[in-house]
């Protein structure tokens, strides 16, 4: 929801119509939902506002995600790794980092079991990452296309062939992304102009946002041991 606020709120100060958020069931045992989308009832024609809209949603979520991961990771517990059976939560770079800065270095045999805070702000840098993959009308679509204009077509073909190189050697679900690429198109609609400059902070902001997707990005999200 802070994910999809974040899009709302940028919507109504470029003057996009858009819905509020709806939130979209998921199992309630798990997750309790799948997120929150909004609908836009109107094109975004800027590309000024298309890089406000498409950027404000993941690096909202990943704030409050990051304060979530903090305090969950307080409230987590090391455990010895024996005969442990279970859902196995892939670890991207920035879960390895406050892991090592809130419980310290984890010794081998030893397994960190996740509060369910901590399991929230997972799940929230998880979202974020899919988001933020540079393909069509994703987030990253949104935002590349944004600073590189029709380039964004060229990264999307070369991040579709890694997506199916993960999907055999790891995670089956990434097949299911790389087909929602072939089936929704891999390049992103045009802007009435896509000339305008975006400035340097917009440029700043952009990066930072390449860089969370590098952070939260885990090859193989989750398995079962």
């Amino acid at each position: 929801v802070t994910h999809e606020f974040g899009h709302y709120l940028l919507s109504r100060i470029h003057r996009v119509p858009a819905s509020l958020p709806l939130f979209i069931p998921g199992p309630p045992h798990f997750i309790g939902t799948f997120g929150a989308i909004i609908r836009m009832r109107g094109p975004i024609l800027s590309r000024k506002a298309l890089f406000d809209i498409g950027v404000a949603g993941p690096i909202a979520g990943f704030v409050v995600a990051v304060i979530a991961l903090v305090f969950g990771l307080r409230w987590s517990t090391v455990v010895a790794d024996q005969g442990l059976f279970g859902l196995r939560l892939g670890e991207p770079l920035l879960l390895q980092f406050f892991t090592w800065l809130v419980i310290g270095p984890i010794q081998q045999g030893y397994e960190v079991v996740l509060h369910p805070v901590a399991f929230a702000a997972w799940f929230g840098l998880f979202v974020t990452s899919l988001n933020l993959i540079p393909i069509g009308q994703l987030d990253g679509g949104h935002v590349v296309y944004a600073l590189w204009g029709s380039r964004q077509r060229t990264i999307a073909l070369a991040i579709l062939p890694v997506l199916l190189v993960l999907g055999f050697i790891g995670w089956p679900g990434w097949f299911l992304w790389a087909g929602m690429a072939g089936v929704l198109g891999l390049a992103h609609p045009p802007v009435l102009d896509p000339h305008t400059a975006l400035g340097r902070t917009r440029m700043w902001i952009g990066w930072t946002a390449m860089a969370i997707f590098a952070l939260t990005f885990a090859p193989i999200p989750f398995s079962i041991h």
